[in-house]
């Protein structure tokens, strides 16, 4: 069984998609865009891929799976999202989170 039919909607459908792009990782390779099915994927005018056209992406996994850097992750969503290199403001706000200090850290 597909995604598509897993989640209810018919053949084809797209479904919301959430790619995220690490930029730090990318080399620009444009293996991603050249092999997207649905041609969901393009190259900035730097040469970065971003979701170009977020209805028209299914989520196969392909762009992911045929990433060299693993630059790539495909999850689920309801927007494509750009996350910043290592230690960048999002890692460090993920890093700060009450899951990550250990207990003696989170004593007040």
């Amino acid at each position: 069984m597909n995604d598509n039919a897993k989640a209810g909607r018919p053949a084809g459908q797209a479904a919301s998609a959430k790619i995220s792009f690490f930029p730090a990782w990318c080399k620009s390779c444009g293996n991603c865009v050249a092999f997207c099915p649905r041609q969901a994927l393009a190259m900035d005018q730097w040469g970065a891929p971003h979701l170009a056209r977020p209805e028209r992406c299914t989520r196969c996994g392909l762009c992911e799976m045929l990433c060299p850097d693993f630059a790539i992750s495909v999850g689920d969503g309801a927007v494509a999202s750009v996350k910043p290199g290592p230690c960048g403001p999002a890692e460090k706000r993920a890093n700060q989170s009450p899951e990550r200090i250990a207990p003696a850290d989170n004593a007040e």
